[in-house]
């Protein structure tokens, strides 16, 4: 709905609630109603030819082409007409006004489309009364679906079924029990078919309360992400003088000053890594993040990892082998996201091992006609529960998931390798048997075979 139409809504006076519209998500104009009303015209046309042809069971074929003829005719031509001249002058005017004038014409459409059960079961025979009885639920069902948002349209479409589903019935014996039977039960599918509104109504109310509850926290997140992002840079910078003065103090100072300058040194680097982490998540999440590709030669991506990954393993007294098990060949891939995602799985393999064995391996497998690198980092570590391998992708989950927290880290190193992996037409999945060790594969597209 336009601005103006919510200004017109709000500045008319509405009284009268049977001119408000009581859907979940707010306000319908006239404009709107009539719009919706409108995308289902083919489909009424439609339904009245059918039951046309069917009622040549008991009609004579002038009366029921004569019928189908004046609902074609109202439904393409005279209520459009009606609604373009009259209707919608009128509501630009005045919602109030506009909104009576919707509900007289449907009044009259409601009037044309109930001649037909009317003639129908006024032949006393059973099959025109089947037919009058699907026609009388049909309709009453369209009303509710269609008009609901606005109750004095409602009523204005629903009182002519209404008053044929009273009425007819004893249009062929009189008043019986049998026709006050069948008058109650026409009733009632009408009472079903404003059950079956009402409960589409609160569905999609209630599909619309999640729907701006998802949006909501898609809004909140992104806001989430944009703060992290800028509140990281602004503690990159003083971080990098922490440690710039820090290792300047180290080259001059001696004995217990240059020992407490390499621990400022040691944990400033830390905590620069867990925000570098959490900017590159940041940017992974507004969308920020753009791959680099360029064509090279993945072997060199061994090369870095045999002069950096020794020294990460050594600290906790870890050796390294480093395969490359296939000839890997060119690719274009994004050299520095490939290195980082790579270099913080054997971060993690390092971690969790003391005294262990590391072995990095990679390969160039062809897959469904797709060329794939895959590396693996395997370790012979602490290992990994099932419970804890379900969420071990997920932020701030560590490996050992006991309170105690006994290795460092924030828990966000393997959350960034699946979306940098899978931000590369790949993934990471991970094998692990606890006390014995954990294999993480990463693999990503390489392009046609």
């Amino acid at each position: 709905m336009s601005d103006s139409a919510f200004s017109t809504l709000f500045s008319s006076d509405f009284a009268d609630k049977a001119l408000r519209a009581t859907t979940r998500d707010g306000l319908l104009s006239v404009a709107d109603v009539t719009a919706n009303v409108r995308k289902a015209t083919w489909t009424r046309v439609g339904f009245a030819a059918v039951m046309a042809v069917l009622s040549l069971a008991v009609l004579p074929p002038v009366v029921a082409g004569g019928w189908l003829a004046l609902i074609a005719a109202w439904e393409l031509v005279i209520r459009v007409a009606i609604e373009d001249r009259v209707v919608t002058p009128a509501a630009q005017r005045s919602q109030q006004k506009g909104f009576y004038w919707l509900a007289g014409v449907h009044f009259i459409g409601g009037l044309a489309f109930t001649a037909y059960p009317v003639l129908a079961w006024s032949t006393g025979d059973a099959i025109g009364m089947v037919l009058a009885t699907a026609w009388i639920c049909s309709s009453a069902n369209h009303v509710f679906v269609y008009f609901s948002p606005n109750r004095l349209v409602t009523w204005a479409c629903l009182g002519p079924v209404a008053l044929c589903a009273l009425v007819a019935p004893f249009t062929v014996s009189g008043f019986t029990l049998s026709a006050l039977v069948a008058s109650a039960t026409l009733a009632a599918l009408i009472v079903s078919a404003g059950m079956m509104g009402f409960d589409r109504r609160v569905l999609l109310g209630s599909l619309a309360k999640h729907a701006a509850a998802r949006m909501s926290a898609e809004q909140a997140n992104a806001a989430k992400s944009q703060f992290l992002a800028t509140m990281s840079h602004e503690l990159r910078t003083p971080l990098n003088a922490v440690i710039g003065y820090a290792e300047l103090i180290e080259e001059e100072a001696q004995g217990a000053v240059a020992q407490d300058a390499e621990k400022i040194r040691d944990a400033a680097r830390q905590l620069l890594g867990v925000i570098d982490v959490i900017l590159d998540l940041s940017k992974l999440e507004t969308g920020a993040v753009a791959l680099d590709r360029e064509r090279v030669e993945v072997a060199a991506l061994f090369e870095q990892l045999r002069e950096s990954a020794p020294a990460l393993a050594a600290a906790n007294g870890n050796t390294v082998t480093i395969v490359e098990t296939t000839p890997l060949g060119q690719a274009e891939i994004d050299h520095r996201r490939l290195y980082q995602s790579i270099m913080q799985l054997v971060s993690n393999a390092a971690k969790f091992t003391k005294n262990g064995e590391i072995k990095i391996t990679g390969a160039r497998r062809v897959v469904d006609g797709r060329a794939r690198l895959e590396f693996a980092v395997a370790d012979t570590g602490i290992g990994i529960s099932p419970e804890q391998q379900t969420r071990i992708f997920e932020p701030f989950v560590q490996a050992e998931g006991d309170s105690a927290r006994r290795y460092e880290g924030a828990g966000l190193g393997l959350t960034l390798v699946r979306r940098l992996a899978r931000l590369m037409d790949g993934d990471v999945t991970l094998v692990s048997t606890p006390s014995r060790g954990s294999t993480f594969t990463l693999w990503i597209d390489a392009g046609s075979a």
